[in-house]
């Protein structure tokens, strides 16, 4: 027989269906045993649906441990008090006794074999506590039981075929009764049978399904744009938010006046999609004066196209007012007052930071080695990069900072690459190299700042956003090859590192480069300098590549030989060319210092190995005699320094090696 769990609720907020109906299918599956549930959610209901579902209990084994075999029995070997206590305990007797060995020791045991519970009345046990303990953003309380979950819940729908499993949440419990549409359907639904459910739903206009609703939404937008020549514009996700706004969609395509397509593109775009969930349509790379806007009603007549016309109207009056105010204003004109936005309490304010943005991207163009014009695009860009924070557009849709900068710039005259590196240098990833060299500037006055400021992110809490910040530093140093060592970066500007702030950032270094091995990323980092991060990446990338060829494993192999012997704390490297005496060690040291002229790959130690081998099988280093004993070692010690100069090749994880 299939079984069905619906939990009704008053609207849900879109973005947190999908997740709380994971959440629920991994905490159901572990009591009920079965992790396939088919899912289905809307904004009034969170529901799980397995096929086939057995309700069957199972034999369930434990194994009680009980004394020490020392202390169980007497020298005669005779059961002592200890034993027989235990086995009244437990119920047992002696026939029923095993023994187990735990570490060095052996015990009593006792092997239970019992029915265990069936799968629906364990969860009808643990329903509530799996609702309470759902990891949500907030939660809603609302009668007098004190429970609460993240909106009220009005019903639960919970058949097994055709009987009811007894679930409660506080006051509710389950029914076999579930709801329709809240407008287009008759009210209350009775299910004779689990298997009905979707069907029924779909009968009174709901599409329980995510998949199906978000396939009707994305044909609509392509029917009705299509129709006007054009396709649909939207961000990415919005089509999926919508789809957990309604329960059935519908399309309404309506219209916008012309004098609102004066507003740059991704102004309107905003307006409609962030504040209205609209699509825009666009044909020839120019938006159209149309939206379509997906309703969860029957749209009977035009009030509903007349009602989100109004909305869309008044929204995009403020917008266009706004931008016609803040054209009179020139962005240069607005840098100075930036002293009156807060960048953080501890650490400043706008202006502030845009100074230190000057300096910082100036310092990194003439390492970079730019040309004079390049760096005074950045200065400039730097310069202005903060501005748009003080325009009514940005005040109004702060989503919009940086772009409007762009736009504004551009308007207002600035040399293009300046215009496109105050909007890109928010991104990732920027493009430019005017727009690379803001966007790093930018990242590590934030990163340096805030940890200064005791903002350091713990746990899921980064409400900064600089793990991001560090993750971009990282990748556009990759992208652009760019050899810049942060340490000198931050020591000139923000008067040395600190402890956070390098674990900090080795942290990040680490989990961008996860990829490449955990073992490779610690073999490196462990001697290289992480806040040289493109000679890290580099050698990151070099040895995953290299560490399954035979090659290599041969320079693994030759300095595990060496650091096996050498104590862990020798430090000792200054070798008496005098005191070597056998011909394996005077090779071997030639080959060390040649290596250290002309080792630029890992590879090029890989012959490093004969005269590691040959070394060992003809030379005792612990010598008796003092001298010639430290001498040799002095000798590994310049190995292992050769070898360091790439990793350590001991935290390298291999099967053999």
């Amino acid at each position: 027989m299939d079984l069905l769990i619906e939990i009704g609720t008053e609207e849900l907020p879109a973005k947190v269906i999908n997740h709380i109906l994971e959440y629920l299918k991994e905490s159901f599956g572990e009591v009920l045993g079965r992790k396939d549930a088919k899912l289905y959610g809307t904004p009034r209901r969170l529901a799980l649906y397995y096929r086939d579902f057995e309700n069957a209990s199972t034999l369930q084994e434990e194994v009680i441990v009980g004394p020490p075999v020392s202390v169980a029995y007497d020298s005669e070997g005779k059961p002592t008090r200890a034993l027989l206590g235990f086995l009244q305990r437990v119920s047992a007797s002696s026939e029923d006794v095993m023994r187990i060995r735990k570490g060095d020791a052996e015990y009593i045991a006792i092997r239970k074999v019992y029915q265990g519970k069936k799968p629906l009345d364990a969860l009808a046990e643990r329903f509530e506590d799996i609702l309470l303990s759902a990891p949500l953003p907030k939660r809603m309380r609302w009668d007098k039981s004190g429970l609460s979950f993240l909106r009220p819940i009005r019903w639960i729908c919970a058949l097994y075929g055709g009987e009811v499993v007894p679930l409660s949440f506080g006051s509710v419990k389950a029914s076999r009764k579930t709801k329709g549409h809240r407008f287009l359907s008759q009210g209350w639904i009775e299910l004779k049978d689990a298997s009905e459910y979707e069907e029924k739903l779909k009968e009174n206009y709901v599409i329980p399904d995510f998949k199906e609703r978000l396939g009707m939404i994305l044909a609509f937008l392509k029917e009705e744009s299509y129709s006007l020549g054009g396709y649909p514009e939207y961000p990415e996700g919005l089509d999926q938010e919508v789809a957990n706004l309604v329960e059935f969609p519908f399309a309404v395509v309506g219209e916008l006046e012309e004098k609102y397509l004066e507003l740059p593109e991704r102004v309107i775009v905003t307006v409609l999609a962030h504040h209205q969930r609209f699509f825009c349509i666009k044909k020839e790379g120019r938006l159209l004066p149309n939206f379509i806007g997906i309703s969860g009603n029957l749209p009977k007549d035009s009030l509903i196209v007349m009602g989100y016309q109004k909305v869309i109207r008044a929204r995009l009056e403020d917008a266009l007012f706004f931008y016609r105010e803040d054209l009179k204003v020139k962005l240069e004109h607005l840098v100075e007052k930036l002293s009156q936005v807060v960048f953080h309490p501890k650490a400043g304010n706008m202006l502030e930071k845009t100074q230190r943005l000057v300096s910082l991207s100036e310092e990194i163009g003439r390492h970079l080695m730019l040309n004079e014009e390049t760096i005074a695009k950045i200065k400039r860009a730097s310069y202005l990069s903060k501005a748009d924070l003080l325009t009514n557009m940005v005040k109004e849709f702060d989503e919009l900072q940086g772009y409007m900068g762009y736009i504004y710039a551009t308007l207002q005259g600035e040399d293009k690459d300046v215009s496109y590196a105050i909007y890109e240098h928010y991104l990732p990833m920027p493009e430019s190299t005017v727009g690379k060299v803001l966007s790093l500037a930018d990242k590590i006055d934030s990163i340096a700042m805030f940890i200064k400021a005791g903002e350091i992110p713990s746990g899921s809490s980064d409400p900064y956003g600089l793990r991001r910040h560090a993750y971009g530093i990282f990748a556009i140093m990759e992208d652009a090859l760019w050899d810049i060592d942060l340490r000198k970066l931050i020591e000139k500007f923000y008067g040395g590192t600190n402890p956070q702030l390098e674990a900090f950032l080795r942290g990040r270094l680490e989990a961008y480069l996860e990829v490449y091995g955990y073992d490779v990323v610690r073999a490196v980092l462990e001697v290289h300098d992480p806040l040289k991060p493109l000679s890290c990446i580099k050698m990151v990338k070099r040895i995953a590549s290299l560490k399954e060829e035979q090659k290599f494993k041969d320079v693994v192999s030759a300095y595990r030989r060496v650091v096996r012997i050498l104590p862990k704390e020798w430090e000792d490297c200054m070798v008496e060319e005098e005191v070597l005496k056998e011909k394996e060690e005077i090779n071997l040291w030639k080959k060390v210092k040649e290596l250290k002229l002309k080792a630029e790959d890992v590879l090029d130690l890989q012959p490093l190995k004969e005269s590691v081998d040959a070394f060992f099988d003809a030379v005792l280093v612990m010598d008796k005699d003092e001298r010639i004993k430290r001498n040799r070692l002095a000798l590994l010690c310049n190995v292992k320094q050769l070898f360091n100069k790439f990793a350590d090749f001991s935290m390298l994880v291999y099967e053999e090696v």
